[in-house]
């Protein structure tokens, strides 16, 4: 019985994200060959191009997608409802992207974890490009020099990396259980239209209200996994980016609020902007009301 169901947005550029690509799918099926890929082809290459790429590792591939990047939610959603229509004994669906590696056995923790806990989504500890380790050390270097296109070093490192801790915090790669995931409806695509942006914040405040605001809910990191992940590999140089990325604000605050917003701000901790940008749309509102 096939247990997880990867999804991967596959957006590629130029021979360096291919390059990367390939980091990805063949740590990947070194790690769990068979493994079952859905992707979604975003750009540059043809689906039969992607699909002969695929072909070139030990995975299950499952092509979505014409080459149009559509935006991480679209994408993302297609991928969880073929899911969901295609493999309905699927438990857990993650999200993967083509700037990711992946050390030996690195889901099994995930999964035991979200069985023993009943939580709806764990993330394993990233490795950055930059030598950070998130989401505990962010703006701290402690690598050096990672070893981007060499696997078998690049895992030894992780491996040193890990810690028996769990942490709040959300990184990608996740892991949804996928119940849960069906149940708040994955991304709402009618109030995320951009491309990118906060999808994922939309994400966590409809597992927030999942679980109970009485809970205290926030997403956790298992450190005792740790990924490569180069992060704000391509998104942050695809263009109209600030325009995307203020629609689905725009759309996540439709949805869910000022309230959301203080949410999100628990969410995420000390850190976060948004119990500063809900304070000052109650300011705003506040100050309207005073002029009538």
């Amino acid at each position: 019985m096939t247990e997880i169901a990867h999804t991967l947005l596959f957006l590629v550029r130029d021979k360096d994200d291919l390059a990367m690509a390939d980091l990805c799918l063949g740590s990947l099926a070194r790690s769990a060959p068979g493994a079952l890929v859905v992707f979604y082809n975003q750009g540059l290459l043809t689906n039969e191009a992607l699909r002969s790429f695929a072909n070139r590792y030990n995975l299950r591939a499952e092509i979505l997608g014409r080459g149009e990047n559509v935006g991480i939610a679209a994408g993302r959603t297609a991928c969880f409802e073929h899911v969901w229509a295609n493999f309905p004994e699927v438990a857990f669906i993650s999200e993967l992207h083509v700037d990711m590696a992946f050390p030996m056995g690195w889901v099994s923790p995930l999964l035991a974890f979200l069985k023993r806990t009943g939580e709806p989504m764990v993330c394993p500890g990233i490795l950055t490009r930059e030598g950070e380790l998130h989401p505990e050390g962010k703006g701290k270097k402690v690598v050096p020099v990672v070893p981007l296109y060499d696997l078998a070093a690049l895992c030894r490192l992780l491996a040193t990396l890990t810690e028996e801790r769990v942490v709040a915090g959300f990184v990608h790669p996740v892991v949804h259980r996928s119940v849960a995931l069906r149940e708040v409806g994955g991304y709402d695509l009618r109030f995320l239209k951009g491309k990118q942006g906060f999808e994922d914040d939309a994400l966590l405040l409809g597992y927030r209200y999942y679980m109970g605001t009485k809970s205290g809910w926030r997403p956790k990191c298992l450190l005792s996994v740790r990924v490569f992940h180069a992060t704000l590999f391509q998104r942050m140089f695809l263009p109209d980016k600030e325009l995307e990325f203020n629609r689905n604000l725009s759309g996540l605050i439709t949805q869910y609020g000022i309230k959301g917003l203080l949410e999100l701000g628990r969410i995420h901790g000390e850190e976060s902007s948004f119990g500063a940008l809900a304070a000052e749309m109650m300011r705003r509102l506040s100050g309207g009301q005073s002029g009538r």
